[in-house]
């Protein structure tokens, strides 16, 4: 009598064949075809535990079978069914030790390719206007302002009439952008001042920055595409001399504590009074009128700002006697090419490696 059927046999060494094949495979298959063939292989291994070691499996059915036979048939029967069992326990078990460590070997290993130089030299950096833009963001945080992120696309509402340019202002025309049916592509990150004022209640200092575009020509100075920050205050109480004192600061914290700031009286729609803030040249420190830099005047402007005019406030629903607010503006490619000498705004955009590893 065999109480383990031939089939039951048969069966077992189809599966240790087919496993082992895969196994062997294993070693020369690429990544993807590896974890191709590891998914089969804990397929099978999950086919064999059901059909051989679950409760209605081959095993469990023989151990059955026991019942019906004398007692020395049972002693030499159920020494078979154990060592049988044990070698299909054994064998699962090891096949599940090797799959584990190629698992590991595949997660933490690294296939180099020789073509490619992988010397540290060549390993990915933040881009000139990321770092700049982030190192403005760390300046205003420092002196208090929160971060938020903004939108691109706009509305016409949101990027000039709530700041003060109705339809028929001029300014519209200085600011043309590139038009959709439902929105804009916005021309300042102004746009953000109305969102969020619109949404949160004073008193709030709020630092913005992002892209924004306008219908220029691209030339040394200009481009279609570029980048401002934009920052602003509404607090009980706050004048012109509280602008003063947070960009002198920021000029102190940003370019050295010897800057000078100079006001200039200016015009924008959204601030009343407004100015363009220069800083003293940190190149020729006022020294030399042959100064690249700052065309030898000894300033270099940097931004613009001023008081929020009443009429934006107005327009959130803001009560001007109670609460005033400061802005100002500034592009961070003009930031960026003051500071690191960079003569033309289209080195930003045309990714030039040798460009973006000077920094």
């Amino acid at each position: 009598m065999q109480i383990i059927k031939q089939d039951y046999l048969e069966r077992w060494e189809l599966f240790t064949q087919n496993i082992n094949q895969n196994l062997q495979k294993l070693t020369n298959a690429t990544s993807s075809n590896k974890k191709i063939l590891l998914n089969q292989i804990k397929k099978d291994i999950e086919n064999a535990k059901s059909e051989f070691l679950s409760k209605k499996g081959v095993i469990s059915n023989l151990l059955q079978e026991l019942s019906k036979l004398t007692p020395a048939e049972k002693k030499q029967y159920g020494k078979q069914i154990n060592e049988f069992k044990q070698q299909v326990e054994e064998t699962i078990k090891n096949i599940s030790k090797q799959i584990e460590l190629i698992e590991r070997q595949i997660k933490y290993s690294f296939e180099y390719d020789l073509s490619i130089d992988y010397s540290y030299e060549r390993a990915g950096k933040l881009h000139i206007l990321t770092l700049v833009q982030n190192e403005l963001l760390d300046v205003f945080s420092e002196l208090g302002f929160e971060i938020v992120d903004g939108i691109e696309i706009e509305d016409e509402y949101h990027n000039f009439e709530a700041l003060n340019i109705p339809a028929d202002h001029p300014a519209r025309e200085m600011w043309d952008t590139f038009f959709f049916d439902h929105g804009i592509l916005r021309t300042h990150t102004s746009n953000m001042q109305i969102r969020i004022l619109e949404t949160r209640k004073p008193p709030l200092r709020v630092v913005s920055s992002g892209k924004c575009y306008r219908r220029d020509n691209m030339d040394s100075t200009h481009s279609f595409q570029f980048h401002q920050l934009e920052g602003f205050a509404v607090e009980p109480n706050l004048n012109f001399l509280d602008l003063i004192r947070t960009l002198y600061k920021f000029v102190n914290k940003y370019f050295g504590q010897d800057t000078k700031v100079n006001f200039t009286p200016s015009y924008f729609p959204f601030t009343e009074p407004s100015a363009e803030m220069s800083i003293s040249c940190f190149h020729c420190k006022q020294s030399t009128s042959q100064c690249s830099i700052c065309k030898g005047t000894g300033w270099i402007e940097i931004l613009g700002c001023g008081m929020i005019n009443p009429l934006v406030l107005q327009n959130l629903n803001i009560d001007y006697d109670k609460f005033q607010g400061f802005a100002f503006g500034m592009g961070i490619e003009r930031i960026a090419m003051i500071k690191y000498k960079i003569p033309d705004i289209r080195l930003f955009f045309e990714n030039y490696v040798e460009f973006n590893q000077m920094f």
